[in-house]
């Protein structure tokens, strides 16, 4: 996993089209609005919208374990990270192992197979444990990424509407 990565590089290598818009997996639209009765929001308060559905009869659940594509940014849409920008490495996890963070957890369930899914967490369901010991996932890579999370977490948790805004595409499923 590369852990630091000069700017200059991975700008390159994305485009400006890709950190800055709004639905950079899988070939997807950026232009292309999601009407607001497409989003759905739990109890908990994570809201998801279905930009894709997946193929398949098997569905996400309790203890499905899946790998995940994600792009991460701020409610603003700011781009932080994505697994594309470290080697396309998946985020592999057992739903409901406590592995990644509570809102991707209550997040993918239902999805299936090459599915897209934009879901947005309020910081008190995102990197509440903290993001140096290496868990919950996903986490950003590298020094800036973490302290943009760092900040939405420590200073505009309170701030109303904020949240984090993750991207996922679900690629496989066991």
């Amino acid at each position: 996993m590369l852990l630091s990565f000069p700017a200059t590089t991975w700008a390159k290598d994305l485009g400006e089209e890709y950190r800055q818009g709004t639905a950079a997996l899988a070939n997807m639209d950026d232009a292309a609005p999601v009407p607001q009765d497409a989003y759905k929001k739990l109890p908990s308060g994570v809201v998801y919208a279905d930009l894709r559905p997946g193929s398949g009869t098997e569905m996400a659940e309790q203890g499905s374990r899946v790998n995940l594509q994600w792009v991460l940014r701020r409610s603003n849409g700011y781009f932080v990270d994505s697994s594309e920008r470290n080697d396309g490495v998946p985020f592999i996890f057992e739903v409901g192992d406590g592995k990644a963070i509570q809102g991707i957890d209550e997040g993918v369930q239902g999805m299936k197979v090459g599915g897209v899914r934009r879901i947005l967490i309020p910081p008190a369901l995102a990197y509440v444990e903290g993001l140096e010991d290496g868990k919950p996932g996903p986490l950003p890579a590298g020094f800036g990424p973490r302290q943009q999370m760092r900040r939405v977490m420590n200073v505009r948790k309170d701030v109303p509407g904020e949240y984090v805004f993750l991207e996922v595409q679900l690629t496989r499923l066991r």
